[in-house]
């Protein structure tokens, strides 16, 4: 296991970053909500951000001690790196070092996903957290009626997860179960009439037509034991 590399698909091209430099005000809009979501639970110690992009989350949650992070487009990592983000360490090849673990949106982006929550549970300290952020729900009716969701890259989707099935197997791994929301309601990307409309569309079309909608995308808060 000291060994294990996970396998996180590099397709994205550099243009995909360009939009990923606080420079997207819906993208802040739903930093913020982020944001409240992690200091309600902790505001400071050593982070690592897995699939961290060019850095632009943990600068906007200005989160107080040491900021890490794992990425794999070149030039995005480099652009991190001038945010003061470090890629000496991570959840691979660190022990009992961290007191939270992001995965923003990434975690359907690597080949074992399961080992990645297992390093996960291994580099936090006890008491620490590992907070997932705009994952997709494959629970939700969407994605029951579609088997699609709107923020799927399917060339590089290695595991589409569900609240039930990764809630169970983060209780296996050993973390507790401290919240799990959707964020819909709140989120910048909710339309309620189009997203509605669209949602029937997709009732009674065989095309897909992407669209917010309830529970498509969730947020899990977990947390290592203390003892």
């Amino acid at each position: 296991m000291k060994d294990y590399k996970p396998i996180i698909v590099d397709r994205w091209p550099d243009s995909y970053f360009e939009k990923r430099n606080l420079n997207d005000p819906k993208r802040i809009k739903q930093f913020e909500l982020d944001c409240v979501l992690i200091k309600k639970y902790i505001k400071s110690g050593k982070v690592c951000d897995v699939g961290c992009s060019t850095g632009e989350f943990l600068e906007f949650i200005d989160f107080e001690g040491e900021l890490y992070g794992m990425e794999v487009n070149e030039n995005a990592q480099k652009r991190a790196e001038m945010r003061s983000i470090s890629f000496e360490k991570n959840i691979i090849n660190q022990t009992e070092f961290f007191d939270l673990v992001i995965f923003r949106g990434t975690i359907q982006h690597v080949d074992e996903p399961f080992m990645m929550m297992k390093k996960s549970f291994q580099s936090l300290k006890k008491g620490g957290f590992v907070i997932f952020l705009a994952t997709p729900n494959s629970n939700s009716i969407l994605y029951k009626f579609k088997k699609d969701l709107p923020f799927l890259d399917w060339p590089i989707n290695f595991y589409i997860p569900g609240k039930k099935e990764l809630t169970n197997a983060l209780k296996n791994i050993g973390f507790s179960i401290e919240e799990v929301s959707y964020p819909y309601f709140k989120t910048p990307y909710r339309n309620l009439i189009k997203d509605h409309l669209l949602f029937i569309l997709n009732l009674i079309t065989p095309k897909f037509y992407p669209h917010a909608f309830w529970k498509s995308s969730m947020n899990i808060v977990c947390k290592k034991p203390e003892k």
